[in-house]
């Protein structure tokens, strides 16, 4: 029963706070017929009546909760002012000087009592009076507060579920079943206890700090993790390229193992020709995906060899030519625009070509 009592007083509050007094005073009238010495009950209701405008009823709770506990400062505010819309000023006026008796600082009453010394009209200044600054009284914090205390304890209980997870072999063991290829990726290291840059580097293009190396080594492993194919395979070029030790190289060079040709509508990187050119060497095994027309074709069974003219827009205007070399039945013939998916395999310097190693075609029907 007590449970039962106390069900009707929560469900009054929750809809008292979802301003629904209607229902508020429904359940919190169930509330006061199992509780009659609630004064918290008897608050409410006078409030959520005064909400709906019943008069009568606010008055009837008011006083009946003041029964209970006859210096509650807050049933006499509410009291207070069903007075004064009765126009039982001299009522309302006894009240507030209780009120101010036991809290001097009442700065509501205090505000009324000034402003009613000013007035010449009563019913001006009862039509002027703020209902929601005598209802002050809160909803109880746990109430306000418990559909965020569910959201916080949903969300702590997620949150120590992922870290249990991380925290133990559990994440391991999952990687291992589905990812076992990050688990592999997750046990390459650096060799920290020899030296991570070369003192005399024959040939290097670029130099890098130990913490340098060290970062990218971590950074290039993400990149794979998030197939970030050609931003792994231009750093890696680069670490390759670079003052690294050869031993560093060598576990640098491992990471190329990890690397899976990417989706190619999906390339995390499409470098345009120019680019390539300024630094060739920092773009073998970068994939890409150009459109241009096809000049020079040259066919002996599968094997299939053109000049792509990349970005060709008319007959003055390419960004450069690609030699592509791919293997497959496909039906090309010169000057046809075509889409290329492939891979840089090298760039020879003497003839001035960029080879591309093509996976893909496709004709673009122009």
């Amino acid at each position: 029963m007590k449970k039962k009592r106390g069900l009707s007083k929560k469900l009054g509050l929750k809809h008292y706070r979802k301003k629904q007094y209607v229902k508020a005073v429904s359940f919190l009238e169930k509330a006061l017929t199992k509780n009659k010495n609630d004064p918290e009950v008897y608050l409410f209701l006078g409030n959520a009546s005064l909400l709906t405008g019943d008069l009568e009823g606010a008055r009837r709770y008011f006083r009946g909760g003041l029964l209970v506990r006859e210096n509650d400062v807050e049933l006499m505010r509410g009291l207070s002012y069903v007075y004064l819309r009765e126009e039982r000023i001299e009522d309302a006026i006894s009240l507030w000087g209780e009120i101010l008796d036991k809290n001097p600082r009442e700065k509501v009453i205090r505000q009324a009592l000034s402003r009613l010394r000013q007035s010449d009209d009563i019913r001006s200044f009862v039509r002027t009076i703020n209902l929601h600054s005598f209802l002050s009284a809160g909803i109880p914090l746990y109430t306000r507060l418990k559909p965020y205390i569910l959201s916080l304890s949903i969300s702590i209980g997620i949150l120590l579920v992922i870290v249990i997870f991380y925290a133990t072999p559990l994440y391991q063991r999952a990687l291992q079943r589905f990812y076992p290829e990050i688990v592999e990726l997750d046990a390459i290291e650096l060799p920290l206890d020899e030296p991570v840059i070369d003192a005399e580097p024959e040939g290097a293009l670029y130099s890098f700090s130990e913490e340098e190396i060290k970062s990218s080594f971590v950074r290039i492993k993400k990149h794979i993790y998030r197939d970030k194919i050609n931003t792994a395979v231009i750093a890696l070029n680069r670490i390759m390229l670079s003052n690294a030790s050869p031993l560093v190289k060598e576990r640098f060079r491992v990471l190329y193992t990890f690397i899976d040709p990417p989706d190619p509508l999906s390339i995390d990187y499409n470098p345009h020709f120019y680019e390539i050119m300024k630094e060739p060497a920092v773009f073998e095994g970068v994939y890409v995906r150009w459109t241009g027309k096809i000049a020079g074709l040259q066919k002996e069974g599968e094997d299939i060899s053109f000049d792509l003219l990349v970005n060709y827009e008319n007959e003055d205007t390419i960004e450069g030519i690609a030699h592509v070399v791919i293997t497959g039945t496909y039906y090309l013939e010169n000057r046809q625009n075509v889409e290329v998916f492939g891979r840089i395999s090298r760039y020879e310097r003497e003839a001035g070509k960029l080879m591309i190693a093509g996976m893909l075609i496709r004709d673009l029907h122009r």
